[in-house]
């Protein structure tokens, strides 16, 4: 009795890391794949139409424009943090969080990209991109629940 119920301990406390480590290696790169398919797709049907020029090349005569703004929250897993905080111990670049800020700022443009492309605009000038941490104090320690990156500009249309 006492060992079935040693594994079942050992089974709730484990899986919470198990289910991490199969989000971080499976999801996450499922994720990233369709990011990278999504930018490829959106770039071959209409090249890239973010810049951050503050004023639009071409001497065209602008119709219409308005601000527009795109973006995403994205928190390291438990095994990514775990890397993190280890890394810290030495010094240095931290890989696992430089992989989720640069997938977030990818994500926040491509999301402004499409969202322009629907709206019937041409090109976003003045981009600017935004990163805000979300913590979590729990008994005056600071934690890390995500971050999110806005990216906006001025959306016009020739």
């Amino acid at each position: 009795m006492s060992d079935s119920i040693y594994l079942i301990y050992s089974l709730l406390s484990l899986s919470p890391w198990i289910a991490s480590l199969i989000g971080t290696l499976i999801y996450q790169n499922a994720k990233k794949e369709t990011l990278l398919q999504r930018e490829k797709a959106h770039s071959v049907l209409n090249g890239d139409k973010l810049s951050t020029l503050s004023k639009p090349l071409g001497g065209r005569e602008i119709k219409e424009f308005t601000t527009v703004m795109a973006s995403v929250v994205m928190s390291p897993s438990w095994i990514q943090i775990t890397i993190g905080r280890i890394v810290t111990l030495f010094g240095g670049e931290i890989n696992v969080f430089t992989k989720i800020i640069d997938w977030a700022r990818r994500e926040a443009k491509q999301r402004l990209r499409e969202d322009i492309s629907k709206a019937g605009f041409d090109e976003v000038i003045n981009l600017r991109l935004e990163t805000s941490i979300i913590t979590k104090t729990n008994g005056g320690n600071d934690k890390t629940s995500g971050v999110e990156i806005i990216a906006y500009g001025t959306a016009i249309k020739y």
